[in-house]
């Protein structure tokens, strides 16, 4: 186990493509919940390999696109994991996260 108070990491390279990212974490005694649209993109094997020579070579690699840059993925949780889930379509990947984030409650609701 790399993490030894438990969870868990994958090691690997995303693949191309378009993505909804989620991260689900608990703050201030409330469970909290940040999502986001992005496109996955691939970097030269040069480039993926310096990088994990910065990083835990533990981590998984996946670079992302985003019309509202890399702050949403950062803004409000010390960690830069998150879930990804692929759509075939930029516009299934936009319609996913309509639909997922319709399922998110929102003040007490």
């Amino acid at each position: 186990m790399y993490f030894r108070l438990g969870g868990g990491t994958l090691k690997g390279i995303c693949k191309p493509g378009e993505v909804v990212w989620s991260r689900v974490y608990v703050e201030g005694g409330s469970l909290k919940v940040d999502m986001g649209r992005a496109t996955a993109i691939s970097l030269p094997k040069e480039e993926t390999d310096r990088r994990w020579r910065e990083v835990t070579r533990q981590c998984p690699s996946c670079m992302f696109c985003s019309t509202a840059g890399s702050e949403p993925v950062h803004a409000r949780h010390p960690s830069n994991h998150v879930n990804v889930a692929y759509a075939p379509t930029a516009e299934e990947a936009d319609l996913a996260l309509a639909v997922k984030s319709e399922h998110v409650p929102r003040n007490g609701r």
